[in-house]
């Protein structure tokens, strides 16, 4: 008599465990009371950033083997409120850059230091502390990108200025002469003949008897 419920149960529980498709196949997702996740990714092993559903607010990835955090991974997540990424290798490069504006930019509760693994320099440090490395986000540009990108542009709108400057003073250099004789002023001013058209002439005949 008890199948029944205990089946009701562990039905329920599945669901609250496991939330279907979105939740990512190497980890374990908890349905909150406000209708947010709990997505338990630690200890995995992981090496790629996994996908995560967007209803997401607590996420947990320490302990696995992950050395970025992807441009855009934390976009779509906009419940998010606790991370956790420590005892991952880190390496702080500008690919960190993203990671780093999303911490000092999102309301969220620091779960635990995230810190650096690499470069060796950098070793042990908070990724918050990266302050040094905003020029990634906006980087000057050097000479060599201006020749490689810009140069052609700017050679083509400066032979199209050229062509536009040569074939205006053309225009102005070009003059058209008409040559007029005397033979031609004789014929426009010489009278036009008159044809004259013979009268037709009436003849009479006077019948004789």
């Amino acid at each position: 008599m008890l199948i029944g419920p205990r089946l009701v149960l562990l039905g329920i529980w599945f669901l609250t465990v496991a939330d279907g498709s979105d939740c990512p196949v190497q980890c374990k997702c908890l349905r909150l009371t406000d209708g947010t996740l709990r997505v338990d990714c630690s200890s995995r092993d992981l090496k790629d950033f996994p996908s995560l559903p967007e209803d997401t607010a607590e996420l947990y990835l320490q302990g696995n083997l992950l050395t970025q955090v992807p441009a855009g991974a934390f976009d779509n997540l906009i419940s998010l409120k606790k991370l956790n990424l420590s005892s991952n290798p880190l390496h702080c490069d500008c690919r960190i850059w993203y990671l780093v504006m999303w911490l000092s930019d999102g309301d969220m509760e620091d779960v635990s230091e995230k810190k650096c693994v690499h470069p060796a320099p950098l070793c042990g440090k908070a990724v918050r502390q990266l302050t040094h490395i905003t020029a990634c986000s906006r980087r000057t540009r050097r000479c060599s990108d201006f020749l490689l990108h810009d140069a052609f542009l700017f050679a083509l709108l400066s032979l199209l200025f050229c062509l536009m400057i040569l074939c205006w003073k053309t225009s102005q250099m070009i003059n058209f002469k008409i040559k007029v004789t005397d033979k031609d002023i004789e014929l426009r001013t010489r009278p036009t003949p008159k044809i004259r058209v013979p009268k037709r002439r009436t003849v009479s005949y006077v019948k004789t008897y």
